[in-house]
């Protein structure tokens, strides 16, 4: 009996996941014009993922499209696919990611950019956009993380939508479609593209464009997105998940999401319960927004879901976007208990911008439901202006959710990152000895009080997301030499990148890569947000705790 290739196998694989999908309604079957959405993301996680979903559906049904989708290839095919020079294909027809005509990758996190030009490499597409001979496939990028800096990523994408998608991913396909259709050189393709608002196109634009570029949001209406198709491989099994409400309606200083999904924008329960009603039976189906819980028709949503036989609870984008300001974590009807005070001391946390005092968290662990069976405490090291007091601060605050109730406690600890967009975006990352002295001591004392786990961040691979996040090409080209199997260190030497760079606090007169884009909010607001900060510390430092 013979044993199955590996091309076998992963054929095989492709098929199963194909198999143990569910859809509510098919996209376009036939069209003239072929799109892909790439997630660079392995198919599990991306299956987890609305905006993944929500992309998908709008390239899939928009008129004369089709669209595939593509993913990051798990471990083992990807080193097949390197040894054996095969391109990643496309799950729902098995071509080439290459053979389409417009390659659109979702990259919500910069941990997305290097896995992105990985699949580029497996699938012999040419790097540099002033290098690509080839009009087709066009490559756009969308996302959060290339909304708040695109500019890392700009020597490799012919176009970024800057925002959200649903007022832009039209006309981008119209243009293509109506030049593409006229045998019209790409040069005059991503010409026509750079006259939409939101739109930024490297080849055109440059790095220093003479004019700003708007991020374009949808409209209240254009809210409540849901997936049309679960799968049984998805992070979350057999499971719907509806959009109830996009952007944050608290200001945390910290967090680039808050702003960068501004305004905040619900859809209304009755406009939400037509999506419901279609949803089969006995399925589970999963809210979601930044603060689910601050929904103002959240029980409303919860008893249309019990209307339609239906077991809702909510969530939140936290795992996918750690960054996010979240007023509490709590996931209803499920096991864990989710509680994200980013910090043990209430006067820091005013110096953020989140004004929740400790009292409202333990009031929530009082509270706390019969089907929970574990707390995890979500908090991060290396805020601006953090003093010993306030890492002490911590611990007092995990004692006493420990006294509060017998449930095993779980902590997760992350460092803090002054992402663009943020008024902390001037101020400097805190340096790794410090923090990796502060997060030894913290883990040894969350330790000794008893606390069931502790999960810390590794030091260095948050330098190198803040090296992305906050870069410019020079980012690009370390990305592109590390493709060659070289360490970090070694990529952004030869990319002339000083590593120590995010350590250095900035002037606010000081050219920023992004700042060029238009958020719809100016950086005086930044600036003032940071000014009420040092004013809060200020008032910190002459009171008390």
């Amino acid at each position: 009996m013979s044993r199955k290739s590996a091309g076998d196998k992963y054929d095989e694989r492709r098929c199963q996941l194909l198999a143990g999908e569910r859809r509510l309604s098919a996209g376009n079957s036939v069209g003239v014009f072929e799109t892909l959405v790439a997630f660079p993301r392995e198919y599990a996680q991306a299956m987890g993922h609305l905006a993944f979903h929500r992309l998908y559906k709008q390239l899939s049904t928009w008129p004369d499209t089709v669209c595939a989708r593509a993913f990051l290839p798990a471990k083992d095919e990807y080193n097949w696919r390197k040894r054996q020079l095969k391109p990643v294909e496309a799950l729902d027809t098995g071509k080439s990611i290459k053979d389409s005509d417009l390659l659109v990758f979702l990259m919500p996190s910069e941990t997305d950019w290097f896995p992105a030009l990985q699949m580029m490499e497996l699938s012999g597409i040419t790097f540099r956009n002033d290098k690509r001979e080839h009009k087709w496939p066009i490559l756009l990028a969308t996302g959060l993380s290339v909304t708040a800096n695109p500019i890392p990523m700009s020597i490799f994408f012919d176009a970024f939508i800057i925002g959200e998608t649903e007022p832009t991913l039209g006309p981008v396909l119209d243009i293509i479609k109506s030049l593409g259709s006229r045998r019209r050189p790409k040069s005059e393709i991503l010409a026509g593209l750079a006259m939409l608002p939101g739109l930024y196109v490297p080849t055109v634009h440059g790095v220093n464009p003479q004019y700003s570029i708007m991020r374009q949001w949808a409209s209240s209406e254009s809210i409540g997105a849901l997936t049309n198709t679960i799968s049984a491989h998805s992070i979350l099994p057999d499971t719907y998940i509806l959009e109830i409400a996009r952007g944050c309606p608290f200001n945390c200083r910290f967090c680039m999401a808050g702003y960068l999904l501004l305004p905040y924008r619900e859809q209304r329960a009755e406009d939400l319960e037509r999506k419901i009603s279609q949803l089969p039976d006995d399925t589970s189906l999963v809210y979601t927004a930044c603060t689910p819980a601050s929904h103002d028709e959240l029980n409303e949503l919860m008893e249309i879901a019990e209307r339609n036989s239906l077991e809702a609870r909510i969530s939140s984008h936290m795992k996918e976007s750690p960054e996010l300001a979240e007023e509490l974590k709590t996931i209803l009807d499920a096991e864990t208990l989710v509680l994200v005070p980013e910090t043990g001391s209430e006067s820091l946390r005013k110096v953020i911008g989140k004004f929740r005092t400790n009292e409202s968290y333990f009031e929530r662990v009082r509270e706390i439901s019969p089907a929970v069976k574990k707390v995890q405490i979500s908090v991060q090291l290396g805020i601006p202006f953090e003093k010993d007091k306030d890492r002490i601060a911590i611990i007092d605050f995990v004692k006493t959710v420990m006294s509060l109730t017998e449930l095993p406690v779980y902590v997760r600890i992350d460092q803090f990152i002054p992402r663009p967009w943020t008024a902390f975006q001037w101020t400097a990352m805190a340096g790794l000895r410090n923090v990796r002295e502060h997060l030894v001591l913290l883990k040894e004392s969350l330790d000794q009080i008893g606390v069931q786990e502790v999960s810390g961040f590794d030091p260095r691979a948050t330098h190198i997301h803040a090296l992305l996040i906050r870069g410019n090409q020079a980012v690009g080209r370390a990305l592109e030499i590390k493709l060659e199997g070289v360490g970090w260190n070694t990529a952004f030497d030869r990319a002339g990148l000083d590593m120590n760079c995010v350590f250095e606090e900035k002037s606010q007169n000081d050219k920023l890569p992004w700042e060029f884009l238009n958020m719809g909010f100016g950086y005086t607001r930044l600036a003032r947000e940071y000014q009420m900060a040092l004013a809060a510390e200020e008032e910190r430092n002459t009171g008390s705790e």
